[in-house]
């Protein structure tokens, strides 16, 4: 009788216009009861994409979703599931069952409910959000005028490995109310990017790139880092193996391999900000940004007198490079900066030196692509180098990719 009763409804629509469940037979169930939206406006899913030899991979990170119910009866959530198709045939599915999902959207709305928690830490992590009125459900159980977090992207990635790539996905909820129950199907519209510039990569020599876009852990849980990588040496003189990035029992700064090197323009653009004040002898001995905690304790203190963007990504530089594209350096050295808002840069051109400011454990460069200058609200855009190629992912066949990634480390020396 319970399969019986299984309905699937229509398509819906896409963004902020909300994904509405059709007319049931009961009037508790009638339209527009329920909606379902993107938690962050302007939302785009952009998948990983790459191809080795004759296979083809897609790698999705799931978007954040808010389901509100306008109903008198509540409605509970008990089921996700992420289908991708190519050329509109089902070719995989993936199902969330409803422990894993209930202990993520209650993490989740403790988390955003808290009085406590600031804004631009929540944009962050899920980009421009567009939070609904009043607490959300911690349980995954919505009153009357409630909504539904569903935190997708912490809780797994769409990765696909084919003859050909995945080209359309689609979330389906199963919701239920009393005894009836819905399937709600919200169609997810995936933007193949191409970086529209040609970039260099922004340093030279013998270079680690940690975190590329396949460490799920790190910078592609965020929103506008989901395709960020931090640049580190490799190759330091007196270390252990190729793989360090300072001298053994590092004490200063210059025992990192990559501190003061030159940071350099990926492509040509203008200069749309700048963070400048961040206090670079804070951070100058290892044997203190190395002890947990001493980091927060210290964003905590220079947020309110720097701002959010200038602590967490410590002295940086925004670049528009005019066509939808911004690229941002963060970590950099204190008094390096040699490029203020409004100076037009052209590809190449040193702006500033590598250094250990901000959010850091230890010198490094953060690069990132963004849709817009906002380091908190923007779009990841994937990106790819000229001057590094492809085969530094694998070396065996031949690969087209639109972002170095699918290794947690790639080892390269840069021309």
């Amino acid at each position: 009788m319970r399969a019986s009763r299984e309905l699937a409804i229509g398509k819906i629509g896409l963004g902020l216009a909300a994904a509405v469940l059709c007319a049931l037979s009961s009037a508790a169930w009638s339209a527009d009861k329920i909606s379902v939206r993107y938690l962050a406006q302007g939302k785009k899913v952009i998948p990983v994409t790459c191809a080795i030899g004759n296979w083809q991979i897609t790698d999705i990170k799931l978007p954040e979703l808010i389901l509100t119910n306008n109903q008198k009866l509540p409605v509970t959530v008990d089921k996700v599931e992420v289908v991708g198709t190519v050329s509109g045939v089902e070719t995989v599915r993936m199902q969330i069952s409803s422990d894993q999902l209930w202990e993520a959207i209650r993490k989740a709305a403790v988390w955003i409910n808290d009085p406590a928690t600031q804004l631009p830490f929540v944009q962050l992590s899920y980009g421009n959000v567009v939070l609904p009125a009043g607490p959300l459900s911690l349980n995954g159980m919505a009153a009357q005028g409630q909504s539904v977090l569903l935190p997708l992207s912490t809780i797994a990635y769409l990765h696909y490995v084919g003859q050909t790539k995945l080209d359309g996905m689609e979330i389906l909820l199963t919701v239920r109310s009393g005894w009836k129950r819905a399937v709600i199907p919200f169609p997810v519209q995936l933007t193949f990017y191409q970086t529209k510039s040609t970039y260099l990569f922004p340093v030279k020599g013998d270079v680690r790139m940690a975190y590329t876009p396949l460490s799920y852990i790190h910078h592609r849980a965020s929103a506008s880092q989901e395709y960020g990588m931090d640049v580190v040496s490799a190759n330091q003189p007196g270390a252990a193996s190729y793989t360090d990035i300072s001298r053994p029992d590092p004490k200063t700064l210059t025992d990192y391999g990559i501190w003061g090197r030159e940071v350099f323009t990926a492509a040509d653009g203008v200069v749309v900000e700048t963070g400048t004040k961040f206090p670079e002898d804070r951070m100058s001995d290892p044997a203190l940004f190395t002890q947990p905690g001493y980091v927060q304790n210290l964003l905590k203190e220079l947020i309110p007198q720097i701002g959010f963007t200038n602590a967490l990504a410590g002295n940086y530089v925004v670049i528009d490079h005019q066509n939808g594209e911004f690229s941002i350096y963060c970590h950099l050295q204190e008094g390096s900066i040699r490029v203020k808002a409004g100076d037009r840069v052209q590809k190449g051109a040193v702006i500033a030196g590598v250094g250990n400011t901000g959010n850091s454990g230890a010198p490094h460069l953060h690069f990132q692509l963004m849709d817009s200058p906002d380091f908190f609200t923007a779009n990841g855009l994937p990106w790819m180098f000229e001057n590094v190629s492809p085969h530094a992912i694998i070396s065996e066949y031949p690969v087209t990719a639109n972002s170095m990634s699918f290794s947690d480390s790639i080892f390269v020396t840069v021309p």
